[in-house]
């Protein structure tokens, strides 16, 4: 899939979704799950470098909060390289920032849309090539719950978690992240080339 023109794959409200061997190279995000359960990603390589490559979300989009449920993602590489550049095999770095402002992002997120809760998330056997890595974020203070993250490996990038207050805010968002997360375990992580602003990175904002 060759720019997706919005998301490469955008799924809401979906239950026993597969996507199996898929490759997005895409000029915003590569894969939506929102308010999903039972979803399995695996040997899937998606290069977003102006957006998120892989994003769990539970927005309101259904009409009300559901929470993300029982999501596997493994065997999977995530990059910010050129637009195309994955495809052609040629995997360029001409540019240098997203529209952000900041480097290619081409990361794995859960949130920020947090309606509900996320529950169940396995994340394992992936690469992040020039990517901003792994970012864990809720604006409404739900809570993660049994998230394992293990055997990663980043190049040219940065791990990040951080919990905001965005749209309707959640006051305790910041001081309270042990609360919001409940049995996150991040191990055999391997990293290099790492950007050394963002490595381990808890970013508290002021509330609006």
């Amino acid at each position: 899939m060759l720019t997706g023109g919005h998301f490469g794959i955008l799924v809401t409200g979906v239950d026993n979704l597969t996507i199996d061997n898929v490759k997005i190279d895409t000029n915003r995000d590569g894969i939506d799950i929102d308010a999903c359960r039972n979803v399995r990603i695996s040997n899937t390589s998606v290069n977003a470098p102006n957006d998120d490559a892989i994003v769990l979300k539970t927005s309101h989009g259904l009409g009300f909060a559901r929470a993300v449920e029982n999501v596997t993602i493994t065997n999977c590489l995530v990059s910010g390289y050129d637009i195309g550049s994955l495809l052609d095999g040629t995997y360029k770095r001409t540019v240098k920032q997203a529209p952000d402002r900041d480097g290619p992002t081409g990361r794995i997120k859960i949130g920020t849309e947090t309606e509900g809760d996320f529950r169940n998330i396995t994340i394992s056997n992936v690469v992040f090539d020039r990517s901003r890595g792994l970012a864990l974020e809720t604006v409404t203070g739900r809570t993660w719950k049994t998230l394992p993250i293990s055997n990663i490996t980043m190049r040219e990038g940065f791990e990040r978690s951080h919990l905001h207050p965005a749209g309707q805010p959640y006051a305790g968002a910041g001081r309270d992240a042990h609360r919001l997360s409940r049995r996150v375990t991040i191990s055999n992580v391997s990293a290099y080339d790492a950007d050394p602003r963002l490595w381990l990175h808890h970013q508290r904002h002021p509330r609006p």
